[in-house]
């Protein structure tokens, strides 16, 4: 058995493609399972280095649109397909007993499997694997436990449309060989109403980097936002957060870390700025490798997490996993998946119900004033969550 790992988006050190990565991989070579590693053609010498990654996907998991606001999605649509599908034929040949994984899926790359599982002769078809890293692209009204789930206009957000389509176009024969998987439950929910094909649930792989420590009396507290930053993180929020959070708490830190800092140009000055003005705001605007990764999260003492409530309803977060894993305490939006996933696992969360600057920062200081229970409740979380093997778990999932 030959073991194929696809990640178009794998390219750089932001986000999370390279550490999905390093757990899978790291785990099927540990075993000694013949590995196959292809990202984008755009990878980093690094990664490629340290992979040893085919640059083989001249398109990019997240090109959505071009510049035509009207039928832009779809022609995007249509042109990464055909690339894509063509790039997956240029993979040393599969046969029915590989395993392929894509990681971070969208509809282009879904398409294109589909496509190439088709074009194959029905004997030597291996069992294709592919997770969803995002949300479907539905609109989730949520009324207690109950969730409803409403296509958006493909102008907005095309992928639950251009999921359905998939969904529809997909040959009985192709999927009995493909494997729909996301990170959390009420994500498969999303994806199966939309897709119409049964989807299935990967248990997380994050670890605690060291071993754990109670943090219990910890002072001065570091409060740390990480990652990758967009608008529907809460980023833009982080300046009024900052200034809130250090002039109410004098025995705190704030780590603000963002590994695409040219993305939101104008927020990230303006945090920089704070940064001049008090050395207990530290900025750190470097994309985070495996060792940086560690050295963050040890460094950090609450996780901040001031995401959009609706975005998350139905999305994973690997940073709150993260969190978890390394006995940390997360500020998180409440009736989220994210929230539900800390209290199934025991871990020690703050939520915020309002999508607002004030509100996240008086979650937050929630946390700060009770910081000594919470670290107790996130250390015990940790152990139970790091008492099995997740990078084996994870692969054990997929090879089975």
């Amino acid at each position: 058995m030959r073991f194929y790992y696809l990640d178009p988006g794998l390219k750089d050190n932001i986000g999370h493609h390279a550490n999905t990565c390093r757990n899978v991989t790291g785990e099927l070579r540990r075993r000694g399972i013949e590995t196959i590693i292809a990202g984008n053609v755009d990878i980093s010498g690094e990664l490629k280095t340290e992979f040893g990654t085919i640059p083989l996907f001249n398109f990019f998991t997240y090109w959505s649109r071009n510049r035509d606001p009207i039928a832009g999605w779809l022609t995007v649509f249509m042109q990464g397909v055909t690339i894509t599908t063509h790039d997956l034929t240029r993979l040393p040949q599969p046969t029915a007993g590989d395993v392929v994984y894509l990681n971070s899926t969208q509809p282009v790359q879904l398409m294109s499997l589909v496509n190439w599982l088709h074009n194959m002769p029905k004997d030597r078809r291996p069992r294709v694997v592919t997770e969803f890293g995002t949300d479907a692209g539905l609109e989730v009204k949520q009324e207690g436990d109950q969730l409803t789930f409403l296509p958006m206009d493909p102008r907005l957000d095309p992928r639950s449309v251009l999921y359905r389509y998939v969904g529809e176009n997909t040959p009985a024969d192709v999927r009995k060989h493909l494997f729909l998987m996301t990170f959390d439950p009420m994500a498969s929910q999303g994806y199966q109403f939309i897709i119409g094909h049964q989807i299935g649930v990967l248990p997380l792989p994050q670890a605690a980097y060291a071993p754990l420590r109670r943090k219990t009396g910890k002072r001065p507290i570091t409060v740390a936002v990480m990652g990758h930053q967009r608008a529907d993180k809460g980023y833009h929020f982080m300046p009024e957060i900052i200034h809130t959070l250090i002039t109410r708490h004098h025995d705190i830190h704030v780590l603000a870390h963002n590994a695409a800092p040219d993305q939101m140009p104008d927020v990230q000055q303006s945090i920089r700025q704070l940064a001049a003005m008090s050395s207990r705001v530290i900025v750190d605007e470097r994309p985070a490798n495996d060792k940086l990764w560690h050295y963050l999260f040890a460094g950090t003492d609450i996780v901040l997490c001031p995401y959009q409530p609706s975005r998350y309803l139905t999305a994973y977060s690997a940073i709150v996993a993260e969190a978890l894993a390394n006995g940390l305490p997360v500020v998180v939006p409440g009736g989220t998946s994210l929230s539900r996933f800390l209290a199934d696992h025991g871990g020690a969360g703050i939520a915020f119900n309002d999508y607002t600057a004030q509100s996240i920062s008086d979650a937050t200081s929630t946390a700060i004033l009770s910081y000594d229970a919470l670290a107790d409740r996130a250390f015990a979380a940790a152990e139970a969550w790091n008492s099995r093997d997740r990078k084996a778990l994870l692969v054990d999932r997929i090879l089975g």
